[in-house]
């Protein structure tokens, strides 16, 4: 019994800590996507402006870099910033 509650007990944090990208976000800057939420790792593509992501709403934090999930028609990988993206609305 106690290893079924030590076995719900990491399935729930590991869902409660999911943040899959979410909305519809567009490109407005050229921004590089890395593998990884490391500032070490390769870039794996570049987004240009008037692509359509995903974005995850929190950041994670690696050493003195702040990294976002991302995910596009390229594939998903990381962001250093989101400031090259905006939210686009469903009421268009």
């Amino acid at each position: 019994m106690k290893a079924v509650l030590i076995v719900l007990a990491m399935i729930a944090a590991l869902c409660g800590c999911s943040d899959s990208p979410q909305g519809r976000w567009e490109v407005t800057a050229s921004i590089d996507v890395y593998a990884e939420n490391d500032d070490v790792a390769p870039v794996i593509f570049s987004l240009a402006p008037g692509e359509v992501c995903s974005l995850g709403e929190g950041w994670s934090y690696q050493k003195v870099y702040r990294f976002k999930r991302v995910s596009c028609g390229k594939g998903s990988g990381w962001v250093m910033t989101d400031d090259e993206f905006r939210e686009i609305s469903d009421n268009r």
